[in-house]
């Protein structure tokens, strides 16, 4: 027995759904809607002989039989209750059910009652076997989440099969199915009724058309978009971001919808307002139809996303063992690097480290990460994400002008709210950012990786309590525990801007510094060693107290100065 489908639609089973809709909206007559919906399952069904559609009563509490093919009128009469039989069983779980034969049909667990039992033999006494060696069943589930009833089909003849594909070709007929009832029993005017109907009628199919023809999410939310008025945004866990058209530079999110398979987690809609008009009824609709087709469509290019995975492992691998090949920033570029600016390599890991987790819990655990995706695609467009060993390696593309500080707030505000989504979920993932430096010469890389996978390991083994560190905060606990890289990273961190700007501008500021630290209490001493006037000297000091954003006179700043002086002094790093 199988009760979750997969969700594969093949071009022919894709033309099926095509058909079904057209056939379920060509009518609002509910008689004729539910033998529509029936007849075009089965006819895109290949072994599927028969069927029937059982519509829940509120007053009554039972499942009564609204349509029916194959099978003798008798099984009208047949009233089930929620959980009564495999199809009492699906509308009371929502849980579609497959039984591939007649053994597991036989022996199900929530049996029928006699007289049930009874109708339905006489209904089914025209084929020889009395009975069905196969069927399935899918809850009615509408847009707004309330189960109405449920889809049953029937195999007849001894030889066939109800694939999985067609497990999920018919749950997919059943939402455009549960749609369309819903739609039919809402709208009593004639006039509204025709005008919606016909506009649902054109969105619908050009969707399916859209992603049938592979079009993209790009044009189904350009599409969204023009029906409902909205500025949109569609992010995936992919780390693909779309816009409308419409989208403002600054979009103000009026609604944020989660786009799921199951309980994986795809992507998010986000819907931008000015705030003085809100959502109509109709755009409702039109947002929960195109959820379902984004889902699809994004689970559709997912095959796409493993030979991609595939090849970012790769890449990180290169640089995790500090290769740097010629054709790096093309291979890094076709994956979606942006390498116009600059890099910061970031460690990520969310979850307690080494907790043996139930499967539920692994199953939120991948839910975050996929929001952890999300929101890095949506805050650093044109970055790579990578898991590997339980971490996350990320290179973040950095604009040249940006702020420093400005990427570190953002980070710690992701950091935040993955947390926040973790309580939500019930999760209980705690997450932690190691970041290396800003990285704008494409060799230092491999280096600056290493440093942030060091960083988060030094995180989690301090106990750091905070959810975002870099090198810089445990520059102690690496100098104790280092090699001489370590050391050269520490001297780097204080000395390299310095460096680089005597390199550039023909200053002497590194010098300046060594003597300053060397004099720290006669500042005349070391005027008079740089052969400079003691203004010179202080007017120095401030350019490298702005190159090195610090305050030299907080005494830590100064003490590790002080300390990567010494050290270069010893290593030949200012010769």
């Amino acid at each position: 027995m199988v009760r979750t489908p997969e969700h594969h639609l093949s071009s022919a089973r894709s033309a099926a759904v095509i058909n079904v809709a057209n056939a379920v909206n060509s009518t609002l007559e509910l008689d004729e809607l539910f033998e529509l919906t029936l007849s075009e399952s089965i006819r895109a069904i290949p072994d599927a002989d028969g069927g029937a559609l059982f519509l829940y009563d509120q007053p009554s509490g039972l499942l009564s039989c609204r349509a029916y093919v194959n099978f003798d009128e008798i099984v009208e009469q047949i009233r089930l209750l929620p959980g009564e039989s495999f199809t009492g069983d699906c509308f009371k779980t929502r849980t579609p059910i497959l039984l591939s034969d007649r053994t597991e049909i036989l022996g199900y667990p929530s049996p029928m009652r006699s007289e049930n039992r009874r109708l339905l033999n006489h209904s089914m006494a025209r084929h020889p076997s009395n009975n069905s060696y196969r069927a399935m069943s899918v809850p009615l589930i509408t847009a707004k989440g309330e189960c109405i009833g449920v889809m049953t089909l029937n195999g007849f003849a001894e030889k066939g099969t109800f694939s999985v594909s067609d497990f999920g070709l018919l749950e997919t007929i059943a939402g455009l199915a549960a749609t369309a009832l819903e739609r039919a029993a809402l709208y009593e005017d004639i006039k509204i009724k025709n005008q919606i109907f016909k506009s649902m009628i054109d969105y619908q199919q050009e969707q399916l058309v859209n992603m049938n023809s592979g079009k993209g999410p790009d044009v189904m939310l350009e599409q969204l978009g023009a029906v409902i008025g909205k500025p949109l945004s569609l992010l995936t866990v992919y780390g693909e971001v779309y816009n409308s058209s419409s989208n403002p530079e600054h979009p103000k999110p009026l609604h944020e919808y989660l786009i799921r398979d199951g309980r994986q987690l795809l992507g998010k809609l986000l819907i931008s307002s000015d705030s003085r008009t809100g959502l109509r009824q109709t755009d409702d609709y039109f947002i929960q139809q195109s959820l379902l087709f984004f889902a699809l469509e994004i689970n559709r290019r997912s095959a796409m996303r493993q030979a991609e995975h595939k090849y970012k492992t790769e890449l990180m691998d290169h640089l995790m063992k500090g290769v740097l090949t010629e054709d790096f920033l093309a291979k890094a570029e076709s994956l979606g690097l942006d390498t116009s600016g600059a890099l910061l390599p970031v460690a990520v890991r969310i979850g307690n480290v080494g907790a043996v987790q139930p499967v539920d819990q692994l199953m939120k655990q991948n839910e975050i990460a996929s929001f952890l995706e999300l929101e890095m695609s949506r805050a650093f467009p044109g970055s790579l994400v990578v898991l590997r060993d339980q971490v996350y390696l990320l290179l973040l593309s950095i604009r040249p002008e940006a702020d420093y500080k400005g990427v570190y707030h953002r980070l710690s505000a992701i950091a935040e709210d993955i947390d926040q989504f973790s309580a939500v979920t019930k999760g209980g993932a705690i997450t932690r950012f190691g970041a290396g430096r800003l990285v704008r010469r494409i060799e230092k890389l491999p280096e600056e990786l290493q440093s942030s996978i060091a960083t988060l390991k030094l995180m989690e083994e301090t106990g750091f309590s905070g959810r975002i560190a870099d090198g810089s905060q445990f520059l102690l606990e690496r100098l104790i525990s280092g090699s001489g890289k370590e050391v050269r990273s520490f001297i780097d961190i204080y000395l390299e801007p310095i460096c680089t700007y005597d390199r550039e501008k023909g200053t002497e500021l590194a010098k300046t510094l060594q003597a300053y630290c060397r004099n720290l209490q006669r500042p005349g001493q070391a005027a008079k060693e740089l052969h400079i006037h003691t203004n010179t000297l202080q007017y120095r000091i401030k350019q490298i107290s702005r190159l090195l954003d610090a305050d030299l006179a907080d005494p830590e700043i100064l003490l590790n100065l002080q300390l990567a002086c010494r050290l270069a002094g010893g290593s030949g790093y200012l010769q």
